[in-house]
């Protein structure tokens, strides 16, 4: 039995544990599934130690391989078949003498659904990413936000333009005297792209003299897309491709309006799923210091450790990142390298 007291000795060693308001705290061992609340710390390590316990036995009931419980040691070996041979018993089908050395092993739990996720951490569900029949929508939006985020350090000045129409609802004016060739070329065809989409109400470009003039329309949803709805779709785009290319069976989706334990309406972002593993992104065009401390507190309700929730800003210096990142406790990051710590995190499990 020392095989599974050192196990559970060292899991327990690297438990996390948060409190997450007046009288509420959460333990948690990640890599096991295993979470808990009680109201003070000494019932949540004693909760979790029990959970484990629990999480422990059904996995070693099922056949599941047990990452560090010492695989080829033969003590470890015989407390698999007491396991099954105490199953057997309980359900009758064998005496101890009779008890099996094995059971086939039986098909792992699915992982769950990212609102099964959602439901299991006390959050209730207000409204889903995409309603029906929007699928067609969606991939205007998509195409839209893929052209900006790739071109974005050509395009700034365009959308800082088109921010400021949508905020006067008058017709902007951008001057690309100086501008570089790819900067003419990207921002005469987004602006062509969002005129044929009616996100612009009217487009003249005076190749003459390099005079762009437009009109951001103000209907609600381009408002949405444009003051930061497309930078959330880029990131779904970028990470459902790369898990493709991975062959990651995956889920994802953008938007999910949720109703958190206390009461708070919230909209996440970007929620991810692979492998059985959540992870949760958002997204600021703007203004973020009024943002970034809730986005911390509510990482810890969501039971999700710094490296699998990140805040992706536009433009912010790489030092200046890592900084917010340790302060927050929240990984910070930009939208031309938020991939690098996901793909690292996923990896690092």
């Amino acid at each position: 039995m020392g095989v599974i007291t050192r196990f559970i000795e060292e899991r327990m060693r690297r438990a996390h544990y948060d409190l997450l308001g007046p009288g509420r705290y959460a333990g948690e061992i990640p890599e096991l599934e295993v979470r808990v609340e009680a109201e003070n710390l000494e019932k949540a390590r004693a909760r979790l130690q029990e959970a484990l316990e629990e999480r422990l036995l059904e996995m070693l009931r099922l056949g599941l391989p047990v990452e560090g419980l010492g695989e080829g040691d033969a003590r470890a070996d015989r407390f698999r078949s007491l396991v099954l041979g105490l199953w057997a018993l309980v359900r009758g089908e064998a005496s101890p003498s009779e008890a099996p050395a094995a059971e086939p092993a039986l098909e792992a739990p699915k992982p769950k659904s990212l609102e099964e996720w959602l439901r299991s951490r006390g959050i209730a569900v207000q409204k889903r990413p995409v309603a029906e029949g929007e699928e067609e929508r969606e991939r205007v939006f998509s195409r839209l936000a893929l052209f900006l985020g790739d071109r974005y350090s050509s395009l700034e000045k365009l959308y800082e333009k088109l921010k400021g129409s949508l905020a006067t609802k008058r017709q902007f004016e951008l001057s690309l005297a100086e501008a570089s060739q790819e900067e003419i070329a990207n921002s005469t065809q987004f602006c062509t792209l969002l005129k044929q989409y009616a996100f612009l109400t009217s487009y003249y470009y005076k190749s003459e003299d390099r005079i762009l003039r437009a009109k951001a329309s103000t209907e609600g949803f381009v408002q949405n897309f444009l003051t930061g709805g497309w930078l959330e779709r880029y990131l779904k785009e970028k990470v459902a491709k790369a898990l493709r290319s991975k062959n990651l069976p995956h889920e994802i989706a953008v938007g999910y309006q949720v109703v958190l334990p206390g009461g708070e309406p919230m909209e996440l972002d970007l929620l991810v799923s692979v492998r059985g593993r959540v992870f949760w992104f958002e997204a600021k065009t703007g203004e973020f210091q009024a943002h970034i401390a809730k986005y911390s507190r509510i990482r810890k309700l969501l039971g999700l450790r710094p490296q699998e929730a990140f805040l992706v800003l536009l433009g912010v210096e790489k030092a200046r990142a890592k900084e917010l990142s340790a302060l927050h406790e929240i990984t910070v990051t930009t939208q031309t390298t938020f991939l690098e710590p996901f793909l690292e995190a996923l990896e690092n499990a």
